[in-house]
C-alpha cells in the first residue's frame, strides 16, 4: 500500500486527545457534556483532534460527534472497532475495510457470536444473566439511564453485550461466572453499570495504539497524546498515551485502581467538569 497522503491541515499544536465518554466527557447521570464546553471550544480553536473512545455503539457516537461538530476517528464498544470518516481520510488505513461511509478496523467479533456465548452459558448453568438483547427499549433506558431518544441507538450493538446478573451472586460465584464466560475467545470488561462481553482481541489500548500509529504516519510532526478516563476499563487507553488524566467518579472520589498508578494526573473534579479543567490547563502548558 502506498504511504498515506499528508493531510492539508496539520495538527499545529502537535496534540491528540483521547477520551472516554460515560463518566468522563459525559456526566455519569445526565449524559450531558455542558460542563466541558469551554475545553471543547478551545480544542476546536486550536485544531486539536478529539477522539471519542467508549463502550457506546458507533450509532450513539456518530450522533454525539454531530452534536460536538467532530470529524475525527472514533473507537466504539470498548475497543472493538476504529472508525475513520472517509470524507476526511482518502487513503484506506492499514487493516481497514469500507463500511457505511467509514473505513473500519475491527478487533471484536460479531454481535451474534457474543449473544450466543451469553445465552449458551445461561442455558447450560441456569444462572440468571441478561443483557441488552433480552430487554426492550424501556427496560434499557431504565437500567442504563440512557435518554429515551438515544436508547434505540444504544441497542444497535455490533460487537459487545452489556449484561448483569440478577440477583447478584456471591463474590466467589461471580468471579467463577466471569471466568467461564471469558473462555472460547471472549473477554469481560467491567463498566460503571454493566459487565460487557466482548471478543478477546477487543481492547481500548490496542485500538488507541493503532490510531496513534496512524496519526504518526499522516501528520508531519509526531503528536503528543493525552487520555482521559475514570475507570479501570480506561487504563489500557491511558497507558499507551503520553499523558493520562483521571477524573473523579460521581461520588467525588477517584477510582482506586487508577489512583494507585504513578504518573496519572488527577483532574480535581468529576466527569466533564474535571475534563474541562484539565484540558484547559494542559493546553496552556503544552502549547
Amino acid at each position: 500500500m502506498a504511504p498515506p497522503k499528508k493531510k492539508s491541515r496539520p495538527l499545529k499544536p502537535g496534540l491528540v486527545v483521547f477520551t472516554d465518554l460515560d463518566g468522563t466527557l459525559l456526566d455519569f447521570h445526565s449524559y450531558s457534556y455542558e460542563a466541558a464546553q469551554a475545553g471543547l471550544r478551545e480544542l476546536k480553536r486550536l485544531n486539536v483532534p478529539l477522539v471519542l473512545v467508549s463502550s457506546k455503539t458507533r450509532y450513539e457516537i456518530v450522533h454525539l460527534r454531530k452534536l460536538l461538530g467532530l470529524d475525527t476517528p472514533f473507537i466504539c464498544e470498548n475497543g472493538s472497532a476504529i472508525f475513520w470518516p472517509k470524507a476526511g481520510v482518502p487513503e484506506k488505513p492499514r487493516g481497514a475495510k469500507e463500511k457505511d461511509g467509514f473505513w473500519v478496523r475491527e478487533f471484536g467479533v460479531p454481535y451474534t457470536e457474543v449473544r450466543k456465548q451469553l445465552v449458551t452459558y445461561r442455558e447450560a448453568t441456569k444462572v440468571h444473566c441478561e443483557g441488552f438483547g433480552d430487554w426492550n427499549l424501556e427496560t434499557i433506558s431504565a437500567m442504563s439511564g440512557v435518554p429515551h431518544g438515544m436508547v434505540a441507538l444504544a441497542k444497535k450493538r455490533e460487537y459487545s453485550e452489556p449484561f448483569i446478573f440478577r440477583p447478584t451472586p456471591s463474590e466467589a460465584a461471580l468471579q467463577n461466572h466471569l471466568k467461564n464466560l471469558s473462555k472460547n475467545g471472549f473477554a469481560i470488561i467491567e463498566g460503571g453499570r454493566f459487565y460487557h462481553l466482548i471478543g478477546e482481541d477487543a481492547d481500548k489500548g490496542k485500538a488507541v495504539a493503532e490510531l496513534i500509529k496512524w496519526y504518526n504516519a499522516v501528520e508531519p510532526v509526531k503528536p503528543r497524546t493525552l487520555a482521559f478516563g475514570d475507570a479501570p476499563s480506561d487504563w489500557p487507553m491511558m497507558n499507551v498515551c503520553d499523558i493520562a488524566v483521571a477524573v473523579k467518579r460521581p461520588d467525588g472520589k477517584y477510582h482506586p485502581f487508577l489512583r494507585e498508578h504513578k504518573g496519572i494526573r488527577l483532574a480535581g473534579a468529576p466527569g466533564p467538569e474535571g475534563f474541562n479543567r484539565m484540558v484547559l490547563r494542559l493546553l496552556k502548558q503544552l502549547i
